[in-house]
């Protein structure tokens, strides 16, 4: 075989590869963040937030790896890890809200104890998916810098969205 040859048949593989991965890497991403979810279920979360990273890498407009990193790393308690959560998360929410996004970001917040930020995204992401919980933890948010006018109106979005929702009803209760 000659070097061009040998050479042809490594710019083809190369272009062929290449090809694949453009047309495919959506696929891949979502096969590596199943293989996440395995690690997570197998007792590894940190190779499970890995493999995460990875698929989000791969797909960095895969909203489903940007949720499982974002909420694996929040899940951390540590003050590295929920920067390193707000930052996956305020990526993907650029490309589009979500209120599990917007879920992960609120309880990277509220690790570093950032009330007012916790509770703008939990209340947005109450009223994207009408969910009297992300409501509620909006309006606990609210309470811990003061503001009990914001958690009252958080309660009554949360009664709004579920008028059986218990844990709204006792704490409006109390704010009344």
């Amino acid at each position: 075989m000659t070097a061009l040859a040998t050479s042809r048949r490594l710019l083809l593989s190369g272009v062929s590869l290449s090809a694949a991965f453009a047309l495919f890497h959506g696929q891949l991403a979502s096969a590596v963040v199943t293989r996440g979810d395995d690690a997570m279920r197998g007792g590894d979360p940190n190779g499970a937030i890995r493999l995460y990273d990875r698929a989000s890498r791969l797909d960095p407009g895969s909203f489903v790896a940007a949720d499982r990193l974002a909420f694996n790393l929040a899940l951390h308690h540590d003050a590295g890890s929920a920067r390193l959560a707000i930052g996956v998360a305020s990526r993907a929410l650029d490309a589009g809200a979500s209120d599990a996004l917007l879920v992960d970001r609120a309880l990277a917040e509220l690790q570093l104890q950032r009330w007012r930020d916790a509770e703008r995204d939990f209340a947005r992401a109450g009223r994207i998916a009408r969910d009297a919980r992300y409501d509620h933890f909006a309006a606990r948010a609210a309470l811990r810098f003061g503001d009990r006018r914001t958690a009252t109106n958080d309660e009554l979005r949360a009664l709004a969205d579920d008028p059986s929702f218990s844990p709204a009803r006792a704490l409006l209760g109390h704010l009344r």
